[in-house]
């Protein structure tokens, strides 16, 4: 058996009008509840160079990418905690 040190990740988005984020919410209720972060605002800032080189290479779907961002889960002042993250993905 081989060793597989990256995986496929997918996901799939969908637009959903209020009725039917009700229904899923609904649905859901006997089976989760909301974490930590179930009531926050996500706010991210990506980085990339002068030339937008990290996004044309990203748009021309290479086989190996990276992403440089900082998010918060909150509106930030000075003190609060922001995470800085350098996003690879490489799809064989």
């Amino acid at each position: 058996m081989t060793y597989q040190s990256t995986f496929k990740r997918y996901e799939i988005k969908y637009l959903l009008t209020e009725l039917e984020k009700k229904a899923v919410l609904q649905a859901m209720a006997p089976y989760m509840r909301l974490d930590s972060y179930g009531r926050t605002t996500i706010r991210n800032i990506y980085f990339d160079t002068n030339t937008y080189r990290l996004i044309r290479r990203s748009l021309e779907k290479p086989a190996y990418k990276e992403k440089l961002r900082i998010r918060s889960y909150q509106t930030v002042s000075s003190d609060d905690p922001v995470f800085i993250e350098l996003k690879k993905n490489i799809s064989l």
